[in-house]
């Protein structure tokens, strides 16, 4: 039955390519924290942590709670079927006499042991954890002792208490202690287990973000008495999944027949601010914990597609499903009944002969690292983290350099070498993007390898299987820039290949899907070849930097205007730099949260709800904005990323420095950690002021001008418009006001009327339609 499980469709001789695939065309190099259509607002936030800080896992914890609001429960039988392929009612499995001394063994620690640091309560874990096995031929994978060794190689130094690794890398003898003195990474792990010695609270509350502090005030009593009928509670929420006692069931929302919790005023359209990482001795605290290690696990570790966990508090056990689209708990399992033991070790054994891809590792993947002991050495040479240099940054990736990766190619594969680690999202719930610089596997080219001398990367993520690739608009742009349109090549991502693997019947995406219909957001695993294209720090001057700019908003219009696109993520990682003949070009790359012009009226709200939070427009923060998503929308977009680049940053190639006193006001630091409710009221007050000078650092003072003059057409666009309502809402006539320009206030013409001169200086307009325009504009 293990076997079965193939996360991401077919092994490697059935692959399929997308439908329509072209196979030319520029790249991705970098991304920032995203927002997509049905993530409910989760997203990732990669750019809030800076390689120069040093955090505690609270400070990175807290930004868990959008990817921990929308968690759901299913009964235990429910969710081993859906998240392991396993039917437990098939499994003939019978408990072993030596197993069941090993569970008794653990329930005797449990009961003897006086807090989690007892010295044999993980042993004794571990021991139970590794006795479980159909046999020696079917372990892959091996239970240690992690704590107290931190995994290495995320923002933080995060301690958990037992991991798993496949079996080739560490001897049993050593799985009672730490066996890796600090060199295993994230990548290392297959699984981990989270233990307790609370009395069974932290894992016999239900899940579900916002209601967790009620019960707990709600049912204070009932709480301190767990220990005496965590038996009875925990069967019940196993076979019923409903709340466990009479105290909290009038109080947590259901969750019959997993259900996502719902909470009220917690709306995904709504504006929300960031709290602070809740209580660690809390059940909402442990799963946060649980949750950091599922991040770092799919933002650190090996490319994974979902990762399982296990929570463990003395007799109880809860068993959590983590993907790109949701957090799935289990029911409650008691260790302390015959019936549960088994339903466990069945679950155990099961995922102990798993292959890879059935514990989320992308298929086609061959690391090193995964199997040779020799690898846990990567550890060692990766940088320590101390109060002087902060923690590691791109460095941190880099044990995966050297990893082969295969996919699908024309008639056959084709195999990259892996390189660098270019970029890599942060999160739970989202894309999981990760850009990687790749060399071709030349192995399969027979010496005639048609990408020799090309600079590549990989970009692989997992997009909602709805959504339009970011080839089928590059084939639109490309088929009409033609003749005096040709010029827009040069400002858009060249792709060589593109290819997506779906998840088959077989895995529990697919099962999670059916189950939950509309709530969960089927994805697909998509990759592509691009060209490597140059970040903006790679300029030197001020003047490329505004160039770079101009270039961008005549590419975005000749989108807008002629294949009809409308990108709808302009941020800084988005605006790249390609060098052709000595000069230097803007290209607006990542065209994945794109869509059609004329899809825009239609469809909910969240919709259109999507880009980059620190660059978004001020309307989309709010809760009463509708949509849809207007091209005035993405210029707004990117008057904030020339604002908080030329006002955080000394130079476009410098890391942004903090503030050392609190007379250095960098006001827009924070909008790389706030959410809604901060970033409406902070770009609401910028585009509204009435005389409004931006904090302009000295390498970039030029842009100082460009600034107040956008922001004047921006804030006289929102005057009229806010005229405009309010004859509406008096019943008086009005005439017809243009959204898309707030009234010709703020429109490609003032824009670009602003941004073609620089220091006096004229730039360059590319093609002979915004060469004929400026003609007939008057600057501002």
């Amino acid at each position: 039955m293990s076997e079965q499980v193939l996360p991401l469709g077919n092994r490697i001789p059935n692959l399929k390519t997308s439908e329509k695939v072209q196979h030319q065309a520029t790249s991705d190099t970098t991304a920032l924290r995203k927002v997509t259509p049905q993530s409910k607002k989760s997203e990732s936030y990669g750019n809030v942590f800076r390689a120069e800080v040093k955090y505690t896992v609270d400070e990175v914890n807290k930004y868990l709670e959008q990817d921990l609001l929308g968690a759901r429960i299913l009964p235990t039988e429910q969710w081993a079927h859906d998240g392991l392929n396993l039917d437990l009612n098939k499994d003939d499995y019978q408990l072993p006499s030596h197993v069941r001394d090993k569970f008794a063994s653990y329930l005797k620690v449990v009961g003897e042991a006086k807090n989690e640091r007892d010295e044999h309560l993980y042993p004794a874990l571990v021991d139970l954890l590794n006795s479980i096995s159909d046999g020696e031929q079917n372990e892959r994978i091996i239970f240690y002792k992690q704590d107290a060794v931190p995994v290495r190689g995320s923002h933080v130094m995060q301690i958990p208490d037992i991991g798993a690794v496949f079996q080739g890398l560490i001897k049993k003898e050593d799985t009672s202690h730490p066996p890796t003195s600090g060199r295993i990474v994230w990548g290392h792990l297959c699984t981990i287990v989270e233990g307790k010695l609370e009395g069974g609270k932290m894992v016999l509350a239900e899940c579900g973000f916002f209601h967790f502090s009620s019960v707990l005030s709600a049912s204070k009593n009932s709480i301190s008495n767990l220990d005496e009928d965590t038996s009875d509670r925990a069967s019940k929420t196993r076979r019923t999944n409903t709340s466990q006692t009479s105290t909290t069931e009038s109080r947590v929302p259901s969750t019959e027949g997993g259900a996502p919790v719902s909470v009220p005023g917690a709306e995904d359209a709504g504006p929300h601010k960031v709290k602070p990482a809740p209580p660690r001795a809390t059940p909402l605290g442990a799963r946060t914990q649980v949750a950091g290690y599922a991040r770092d696990v799919l933002s650190h570790g090996v490319l994974r597609s979902h990762v399982i966990m296990f929570l463990v508090d003395s007799k109880l056990v809860r068993s959590i499903f983590y993907d790109r689209s949701a957090i799935v708990e289990s029911g409650v399992l008691n260790l302390n009944e015959p019936e549960d033991q088994l339903i466990f070790a069945k679950m155990i054994k099961h995922m102990r002969a798993m292959p890879a891809e059935g514990l989320g590792i992308v298929p086609n993947l061959d690391a090193l690292f995964m199997k040779d002991p020799k690898s846990l050495k990567l550890g060692e040479a990766m940088p320590q983290y101390t109060a002087a240099d902060g923690p590691p940054s791109k460095d941190l990736f880099e044990w995966l350099e050297g990893s082969l990766f295969t996919f699908a190619y024309k008639d056959g594969t084709r195999t990259v070498r892996l390189k660098r680690v270019l970029f890599r999202s942060n999160g739970i719930i989202g894309r999981g993007t990760i850009v990687v610089r790749v060399e071709c596997n030349c192995d399969h080219c027979d010496g005639h390898c048609d990408w020799y001398g090309k600079k590549l990367i990989l970009k692989l993520s997992f997009p909602s299987k709805t959504r339009v690739s970011e080839q089928t608009f590059m084939d639109r742009c490309k088929a009409l820039a033609q003749g005096d349109h040709a010029w827009v090549l040069n400002h858009l991502p060249h792709i060589y290949w593109t290819f997506d693997v779906c998840f088959d019947i077989n895995t529990p995406q697919a099962k999670f899907k059916e189950r939950f219909k509309d709530d969960y957001e089927m994805r697909l695993m998509r990759g592509s070849i691009q060209e490597e294209l140059e970040p903006l720090s790679s300029l030197e001057t001020s003047k490329d930097c505004a160039q770079v700019f101009y270039d961008v908003v005549q590419c975005h219009h000749w989108a807008w205007k002629y294949p009809k696109i409308l990108h709808r993520d302009i941020s800084q990682g988005n605006i790249m730099v390609r060098e052709k003949d000595g000069e230097k070009y803007g290209v607006l790359n990542d065209w994945d949260l794109s869509s059609w012009v004329n899809e825009q009226r239609d469809g909910p709200t969240s919709k259109f709800r999507t880009g980059t939070k620190p660059y978004m427009a001020h309307e989309q923060h709010s809760h009463d904005w509708q949509g849809p998503h207007r091209f005035r929308h993405d210029l707004e977009s990117l008057f904030y990323v020339i604002l908080l680049l030329v006002c955080l940053y000394p130079s476009p190639s410098a890391k942004y420095t903090a503030p050392m006193s609190p007379a250095q006001d960098f006001e827009y630091e924070e909008w790389h950690k706030q959410d809604d409710s901060f970033l409406v009221s902070k770009k609401f007050h910028v585009v509204n002021a009435p005389e409004w000078t931006p904090p302009v650092l000295p390498f970039f003072l030029g842009f100082t001008m460009w600034l107040i003059n956008l922001q004047r057409t921006l804030r006289y666009g929102f005057i009229a418009l806010g005229k405009h309502r309010d004859f509406l809402r008096l019943g008086k006539q009005s005439k017809a006001f243009d959204q898309d320009t707030l009234n010709n206030h703020f429109s490609y013409e003032t824009v670009v009327s602003t941004m073609h001169r620089f220091s006096e200086e004229e730039l360059k307009t590319r093609g002979s339609e915004w060469q004929e325009i400026l003609l007939r504009l008057q600057p501002i």
